[in-house]
């Protein structure tokens, strides 16, 4: 299963190799070290805004590479909710079914690309609003963008731009990020229901 980019990508761009030494984390006009942040935040998840930065710090420092391992689950699982872990495992176990199930010579049917921001490639830096409450949840917007080096600075294809919206929940008084929403109608949670389905149908 390919991840839908929902319509950001360069025609004239192929599948980049990120170093991730200009991955930041943007908020309040202050720019902040990805690996600083991820090591600070990751322990604190008492506040929406603490959760949002420990989980973005993990994003932008592990770019475009489908759905994470076991480890990279176990660090996550400090700033996903349980019912977003379970799924991530479950997606997990589903494309290790279908790797071992396809015919030999065949591509199985595996997630590829970004999982947790609405762009194949993945961001390379992210810029976010104050959290507003949703019933009993809290919502982020979030500006992202994904900047490639290999074009010059104003070239078309150096740059691209879009907002995704963060769900974060409270539980046993920690925040945990909940869902990502994406443009058309897509989500973090709705993509791991999808592929966990499709593959379920055809990986038998």
């Amino acid at each position: 299963m390919t991840l839908p980019n929902h319509s950001l990508h360069r025609t004239a761009r192929s599948s980049p190799q990120r170093s991730g030494a200009s991955n930041l984390t943007r908020c309040g006009g202050s720019v902040l070290s990805v690996f600083i942040f991820a090591t600070q935040t990751l322990a604190n998840t008492t506040s929406p805004d603490a959760s949002l930065h420990a989980f973005y710090a993990w994003v932008l420092a592990h770019p475009s590479h489908g759905l994470p391992s076991a480890k990279e689950r176990a660090e996550l699982a400090k700033t996903l909710s349980p019912a977003v872990m379970k799924l991530l495992k479950a997606a997990s176990e589903m494309e290790a079914k279908c790797v071992g199930a396809a015919p030999k010579g065949e591509k199985p049917l595996i997630v590829e690309g970004d999982l947790f921001v609405g762009n194949y490639e993945g961001a390379t830096e992210i810029a976010y609003g104050e959290p507003r409450r949703e019933g009993d949840r809290v919502v982020v917007e979030s500006n992202l963008m994904d900047v490639d080096k290999r074009f010059p600075k104003a070239h078309k294809n150096r740059a691209i731009a879009w907002k995704d919206s963060v769900e974060l929940t409270q539980i046993d008084g920690r925040w945990y990020v909940d869902d990502v929403r994406f443009a058309e109608n897509r989500s973090l949670v709705g993509n791991l229901k999808e592929y966990i389905e499709d593959a379920g149908q055809s990986c038998r």
